[in-house]
C-alpha cells in the first residue's frame, strides 16, 4: 500500500477509525480506572564471605558466582509458602510470586527484592519475611559439613523494607499514554486492513477495468431518495446525474433510432428499479416516447414505487387475458408503464417464451425507447434470458457493496449469451470519500405466490417511498 492509498483509506474508514480509537479510550480509562491500587516495598540482602585473608580472596568468587542462583532461589515455592504462612496470608503462592521480584544489582553481591501489595503495610511486611526467608535459605545452603567450621558464604539484611504510601500501579501517565497509542495504533491499523480486505466495488476505473466498457453515469447517495424516489425536478445533484446517462445512452448506439435497454444488476439490492424508472423519467423528458416494462416477476416494485396497477400486465397479455394495448398505463410523468401482471410459478420459462420475444418487438416498434426493469443477473437466468431481445444492457453496481467477483460474473453472464452491454451505472456513490449510506434496499424470490392471484393496488405518496428504498 503506497501513501495515497493509505490517505484514500483513511479518508474512506474515518468512521471506523475514530469509533475504534474512542473504545479504545474507553477501555482504558475503564482498566485503570477498576484496577486495585497497588504498593510498593523494597528491602536488600547483602551476600558476603565472613572469612579472611586468602580464603576471602577465594571465597569472593564463590559469592559472585552463586548470588544470581541465590536470587533466582528468592521465588521458589517453598519459600513464598513460608512467607504466607508466617504473615498468615489470604493467597495462593502462585499471586504472591506475581507480586515479588528478586534482582541481583548490578556490580554487587547485593540481591534486591521488591514486592508490591494491597497496602503499604502489608508490602513491607512481605518484604521483610521474604528477606527473612533468603538469610535462612542461605543459612541452610551453606551450613559447613565440619564442626565448628565457619560458612563460606552469609547473609544479612541491610535494612528494613522500605515503607511508602504512594501506589506503584496502576501508572496513570504511563499506562494511560500506553493506551493512548495502543488505541490509536489499532484504529489505523484496522482502517487499513479492512480496506485492504474489502473486495467491494468503489471507483470508476474498478468498474471499467472489470466490464470492459465505460461508466456511463456515477448516481450521487441523495439520503432524501427514501421519500422522494422520482427525480422529476430539474437542479438536483441526482436528476442531473440522470439526465447525464440519458445522454450517455444515446453516444452508446448512436446509429439506433429506436432502443431497448435492459436494466440489470449482479445481486439485489443495488437499486435497479430506482434507476429504470428515473431513467424512463429522464428519457421521456427529453421528448421521446418511453414505455418502462417491469420483468421482474419474482419481486414487482415499479408499479407501486409509480402508484399504478400491477393486476394486469405482461403475463395477462401472454396468456390472452388482455391485450396490450389495455395493459399498458400512463403516468404524469410522460411515461407509458408495462407491469409483470400476476406473479407466475415459472417467471424463467415464461420470458423465454415465444411470445415474450414477441411482445418485445412490438413495443420496440411503438416507443422510441423501451426500459425493461430485470432481475438481478446472478441468482436466476430471467435477465440472461431478456437481454438477447434487446439492444443492449446496464449493469447496476452499487458504490461500496457489490463485489468484484460478483461483478465479473454478472458480465460473463451477459458475454455468454452473447448479450451487448452498454456499460454499468455506479449507484449511491458518496460526495465524499466516506461510507455514509442511509438507507438500504430489500429484495426477495419466491415461487410460491398463485398465479392467480393480483396485488392491490397502492398510490400513497408514503408507500411508494419506502418501497422505493428497498430496490
Amino acid at each position: 500500500m503506497d501513501l495515497q492509498q493509505f490517505v484514500t483509506a483513511m479518508r474512506v474508514r474515518w468512521k471506523f477509525s475514530l469509533v475504534t480509537f474512542l473504545l479504545g479510550i474507553a477501555a482504558t480509562a475503564a482498566i485503570l480506572l477498576t484496577a486495585t491500587p497497588m504498593y510498593g516495598s523494597t528491602v536488600k540482602v547483602f551476600i558476603s564471605t565472613p572469612t579472611g585473608g586468602q580464603a576471602e580472596y577465594a571465597a569472593s568468587f564463590i559469592v559472585t558466582s552463586r548470588v544470581a542462583s541465590y536470587a533466582d532461589l528468592a521465588t521458589d515455592p517453598a519459600l513464598l509458602q513460608n512467607v504466607i504462612d508466617q504473615l498468615d496470608l489470604d493467597s495462593s503462592i502462585e499471586e504472591l510470586e506475581g507480586n515479588i521480584t528478586a534482582a541481583v544489582v548490578t556490580g554487587t553481591q547485593t540481591i534486591e527484592i521488591s514486592v508490591k501489595a494491597e497496602s503499604p503495610e502489608l508490602a513491607r511486611d512481605i518484604a521483610d519475611a521474604e528477606a527473612e526467608e533468603v538469610v535462612d535459605l542461605v543459612t541452610r545452603i551453606e551450613e559447613p559439613t565440619v564442626t565448628g567450621q565457619q560458612p563460606a558464604i552469609a547473609a544479612r539484611v541491610t535494612a528494613d523494607a522500605s515503607f511508602s504510601e504512594s501506589t506503584v500501579s496502576p501508572n496513570l501517565v504511563i499506562n494511560g499514554g500506553v493506551g493512548l497509542l495502543l488505541s490509536l495504533f489499532l484504529a489505523i491499523a484496522g482502517a487499513v486492513l479492512r480496506d485492504l480486505l474489502d473486495r467491494t466495488v468503489k471507483s470508476r476505473e474498478e468498474v471499467e477495468s472489470i466490464t470492459g466498457g465505460g461508466v456511463l453515469a456515477s448516481l450521487p447517495f441523495d439520503p432524501q431518495v427514501k421519500n422522494e424516489p422520482l427525480s422529476t425536478e430539474f437542479g438536483t445533484p441526482l436528476s442531473e446525474a440522470f439526465r447525464v446517462l440519458r445522454t450517455n445512452l444515446q453516444y452508446a448506439n448512436v446509429d439506433a433510432r429506436r432502443q431497448a435497454i435492459l436494466i440489470s444488476s449482479a445481486v439485489p439490492n443495488e437499486g435497479k428499479t430506482l434507476v429504470s424508472t428515473n431513467l424512463a423519467i429522464a428519457i421521456a423528458q427529453s421528448g421521446r416516447s418511453v414505455l418502462l416494462i417491469d420483468a421482474d416477476m419474482r419481486n414487482p416494485n415499479v408499479a407501486e414505487l409509480l402508484g399504478l396497477e400491477n393486476a394486469v400486465g405482461v403475463l395477462t397479455v401472454l396468456i390472452g387475458r388482455t391485450t396490450l394495448d389495455n395493459s399498458i398505463q400512463s403516468h404524469p410523468s410522460g411515461i407509458d408503464f408495462l407491469g409483470t401482471g400476476p406473479m407466475p410459478p415459472n417467471p424463467s420459462e415464461v420470458l423465454d417464451s415465444r411470445a415474450m420475444k414477441d411482445l418485445i418487438a412490438s413495443v420496440k416498434d411503438k416507443y422510441d425507447t423501451v426500459i425493461i426493469d430485470a432481475p438481478p443477473m446472478l441468482p436466476v437466468a430471467d435477465a440472461s434470458i431478456l437481454v438477447t431481445e434487446v439492444d443492449g444492457a446496464l449493469l447496476l453496481v452499487r458504490h461500496g457493496s457489490t463485489t468484484r467477483e460478483q461483478l465479473r460474473l454478472a458480465v460473463s453472464r451477459v458475454q455468454g449469451v452473447g448479450g451487448h452491454l452498454f456499460g454499468a451505472v455506479l449507484n449511491r456513490t458518496p460526495r465524499r470519500s466516506a461510507e455514509s449510506y442511509g438507507y438500504g434496499y430489500g429484495y426477495g424470490y419466491g415461487y410460491g405466490t398463485n398465479p392467480g392471484s393480483a396485488p392491490s393496488k397502492r398510490t400513497g405518496g408514503g408507500v411508494r417511498g419506502r418501497r422505493a428504498a428497498r430496490d
